[in-house]
């Protein structure tokens, strides 16, 4: 095969990592005119359900933890890592005990350790004032987010990752 075939033969491969982290969501990148500025954090929602928690966040990250200590949810991670699709972590004493890959040819097996991650956990994230810039959403009256999407370093490429949080059931 000559080089400029193999070449050719090549281009896909060398082209997957530009379409890493991906999603059909419907999700739209930011648009560079918007009027919140860069290496500010942003957010939306406004979240409830702890004491304090009524005021609206900063743009820095205030958001309450997530108060029960044992429960199970449903995890998402988006990122530039290995997907593995919804994962479900179950919580104990406010602890990680397990967590499983809920769907897929790889149903129940253990998920990665960067998914073990308590809702405290995840929120904390949303808190850092060391990232970027942080969008939340947290619907109003809800004790948790639905999703965090964190952009660690401005300008740069590979560092953002999402967290969606889903069917969150408290354990007694």
């Amino acid at each position: 095969m000559s080089p400029r075939l193999r070449l050719l033969a090549a281009l896909p491969l060398l082209l997957l990592p530009l379409s890493a982290c991906g999603s059909d969501d419907g999700d739209r990148a930011a648009d560079p005119a918007s009027d919140t500025p860069s290496g500010t954090p942003s957010t939306t929602g406004t979240p409830t359900g702890s004491p304090g928690a009524t005021d609206t966040p900063s743009s820095t990250g205030k958001y309450p933890e997530f108060e029960p200590a044992d429960y199970v949810y449903r995890l998402r991670v988006l990122c530039f890592c290995p997907q593995v699709g919804t994962v479900e972590v179950t919580v104990a004493d406010g602890a990680v005990t397990d967590a499983v890959i809920a769907g897929g040819p790889r149903k129940g097996q253990a998920a990665p350790e960067f998914t073990r991650l308590t809702i405290n956990e995840v929120i904390a994230k949303a808190n850092d004032p060391a990232a970027a810039k942080v969008q939340v959403e947290w619907p109003d009256g809800q004790d948790h987010p639905t999703s965090v999407q964190i952009d660690r370093i401005a300008n740069a490429v590979d560092d953002e990752v999402t967290y969606a949080i889903k069917d969150v059931r408290v354990t007694p």
